[in-house]
């Protein structure tokens, strides 16, 4: 398995250079999956708020931008790796040429190793040792998905809610319902849970489950 995985998203507004992008994109990455995912026009831009977080100052804006159809999910291997400051300096380039050929910012690139993880976990609930082992000749072929980001607008189960934290180094969870992170913010973030109001106590958040408000403790690890 690849260990250097990167996403690339091209929004459904840029897809019309779809073919220049993947061209560009196979001069300097190795594609191992391509997804080809449906948002729920209803959901929109709360799954944009979620998948960018404080990057993101208007999401309103942002789904004008991009357009609302489906869009292509690229993974990618960069066999050689250029890390400054944690950041792939490969990824930063690739998404500066291919933003010039689309002539507007249609496209997401992960900029570190671990926003390629969350990228991919929000995006297909997979981690990158969960990737399909595609053939090489099969890789521009995408799976459709037709889903939200995961957990929106609500976890399936609590199974899923606890599978999906399990992929989640930085998270950890400790019975009976309570959370631990370094980033509480990112954390209710990616779990798509929400401050209790009107609660004393600021640890409490409700995260929705199988249609009920569920409580949970976020706590910030010592």
């Amino acid at each position: 398995m690849a260990n250097n995985i990167n996403v690339f998203v091209l929004w459904a507004n840029g897809r019309h250079k779809e073919a220049e992008i993947l061209s560009a994109i196979r001069e300097h990455f190795e594609i191992l999956q391509t997804y080809e995912i449906f948002w729920n026009s209803k959901y929109f831009t709360q799954n944009l708020s979620r998948f960018y977080g404080k990057k993101l100052p208007n999401a309103f804006r942002k789904k004008k931008l991009c357009g609302t159809g489906s869009f292509l999910v690229i993974c990618v291997n960069d066999p050689n790796p250029q890390i400054q400051n944690q950041k792939n300096l490969n990824l930063t380039s690739a998404k500066h040429r291919c933003r010039q050929i689309l002539g507007g910012n249609y496209l997401h690139a992960s900029d570190y190793k671990t926003e390629a993880e969350e990228n991919l976990l929000l995006l297909t609930g997979l981690s990158p040792s969960e990737l399909p082992q595609t053939p090489h000749s099969q890789a521009l072929q995408p799976i459709v998905l037709h889903q939200d980001l995961i957990g929106t607008p609500a976890w399936e189960s609590e199974t899923q809610l606890l599978n999906f934290i399990a992929k989640i180094p930085q998270i950890k969870f400790s019975a009976p319902n309570t959370i631990v992170s370094q980033d509480i913010t990112q954390t209710a973030r990616l779990l798509n849970a929400r401050k209790k109001l009107f609660s004393l106590n600021r640890e409490r958040y409700l995260i929705k489950v199988n249609h009920k408000n569920c409580e949970f403790l976020l706590k910030e690890a010592a």
